[in-house]
């Protein structure tokens, strides 16, 4: 399960976009108290100055000096500046070194970087006003700004922290909350691969939190209870239609065999008769097959599972059909690796590997060749059916696995299209895999000899 897998889920977006969203309250809200916070020191910063101005420009002009000394002394923070300049700019009296040349002297207050005379030190941001008095001297009041640049990185740090820790949260909590959906919707994918792949019986997991994946689950699972329930129901006519007529079917033969030996000397008549005979055997052998496919469907073999090897099976296989490949010069080999045992039923097995090297012999044309190959994979032994006959389309490999299928072309051989479909249940019953490929030319059928299911 990737991470780019979690970040797909609805739970992941929804917190991911949660988390942002708290981020940007959070950060307007910091934004706001800082600027809040921030114009109030300038206003209370601005408002001493103006009170500092009114109380010195009150004074007479001989005590403005020493008032000047005495507030300084009393400045044990040393946030004040105070300077007295005469009109050519020479200090009289004050804790500025100099005069500031751009800052003009018409009672605004200005910002400016201020370096106090009694500490040695870096220019400090301070407001500063400068007031022209009456004698043509020039007063200066100034008060540290460093607050407030000192409370703006403090904010900045905030902001940048508490935002990038609530996002961070958000992610984690989106990806905790992400992988237990997630992991649900990979087991209902593996579920409705089973389902799709035939086995109508398996239904879909429920957690037991009554979520939404519970109440559609729940839903799919009433559904399919339907289905199969449905399909029961069609099957079972199919199956007691061929139990029922397989009685009457074999006593029509048994009495068209009667006739026809009861007919003696009359060619046409006895034609006849042996053309009934071989359409009543037909249906027979439909019949037969169609209770067979439902035999296996509905697991009565089960009780016969055991440990089987595959390569005597096949070997088995291949001398049994080896005189229908030479009948028609189709060469007819087998090659095979040590491969681990399974579990399975050997003669069902057979049944299988049987009609599948029949139908290689049958699409082959005469002088080709078939192939049987056993190979041990990764997950267990593979068995490889080739045969360089005329092969499948691409867009009909699914569709000859079903009941009755016969392919468009007119030239195939003959038969009834269930030959497959008991190769299919008896696969099914085994938990395998079956697929068919192409061999360039002809076809490859492919058993997949370990379990499939969840």
């Amino acid at each position: 399960m990737s991470v780019s897998e979690l970040s797909r889920t609805v739970a992941f977006r929804l917190t991911l976009f949660y988390s942002l969203f708290f981020t940007t309250c959070v950060i307007l809200l910091l934004g706001f108290v800082y600027w809040q916070t921030a114009t109030e020191m300038t206003r209370r910063v601005d408002q001493v100055l103006r009170l500092e101005q009114q109380r010195l420009t009150a004074l007479p002009a001989d005590q403005l000096t020493d008032e000047i000394n005495d507030s300084i002394l009393r400045d044990q923070r040393h946030i004040y500046f105070y300077g007295l300049f005469a009109a050519d700019g020479q200090l009289i009296e004050g804790n500025v070194r100099e005069l500031p040349h751009d800052i003009p002297a018409n009672g605004r207050i200005y910002k400016a970087d201020m370096l106090a005379a009694n500490m040695p030190s870096q220019p400090l941001l301070s407001h500063v006003l400068l007031v022209r008095l009456g004698s043509g001297d020039t007063l200066l009041i100034g008060h540290d700004a460093q607050q407030l640049i000192e409370f703006g990185e403090v904010m900045k740090r905030a902001l940048y922290w508490g935002g990038s820790l609530t996002i961070l949260i958000g992610l984690m909590f989106g990806l905790a909350l992400s992988f237990r959906p997630l992991r649900r919707v990979e087991q209902i994918q593996q579920v409705c691969e089973l389902i799709m792949g035939g086995n109508i019986r398996q239904r879909l997991p429920l957690s037991g939190h009554r979520d939404e994946l519970d109440m559609l689950a729940a839903i799919v699972n009433r559904m399919l209870d339907e289905v199969e329930r449905l399909m029961s129901e069609v099957k079972s006519v199919g199956d007691n239609i061929a139990h029922d007529l397989r009685t009457p079917l074999t006593r029509l033969r048994a009495v068209l065999y009667r006739l026809q030996q009861q007919l003696g000397d009359a060619p046409a008549k006895r034609a006849m008769a042996d053309q009934m005979m071989s359409e009543v055997d037909s249906l027979l052998l439909r019949f037969r097959a169609l209770l067979r496919i439902s035999e296996i469907e509905n697991l009565q073999r089960r009780a016969g599972f055991r440990v089987i090897r595959l390569k005597e099976i096949l070997e088995q296989a291949v001398n049994f059909i080896e005189p229908v490949a030479e009948d028609k010069a189709i060469a007819l080999s087998m090659t095979a690796e040590p491969t681990e045992p399974i579990h399975g039923d050997g003669e069902l097995m057979f049944e299988a590997i049987v009609n599948i090297l029949d139908n290689a012999i049958k699409f082959t044309p005469t002088g080709g060749r078939v192939t049987v190959r056993l190979l041990q994979g990764a997950e267990g032994a593979q068995i490889d059916i080739i045969d360089s006959g005329t092969g499948i389309k691409e867009n009909e490999r699914a569709a000859v696995l079903n009941r009755f299928h016969r392919g468009g072309d007119d030239l195939r051989p003959p038969g009834y299209g269930l030959g497959l479909s008991i190769v299919m249940a008896i696969i099914k019953l085994h938990d395998f895999r079956f697929e068919f490929g192409g061999a360039d030319p002809g076809t490859r059928a492919t058993i997949f000899c370990w379990p499939h299911s969840v």
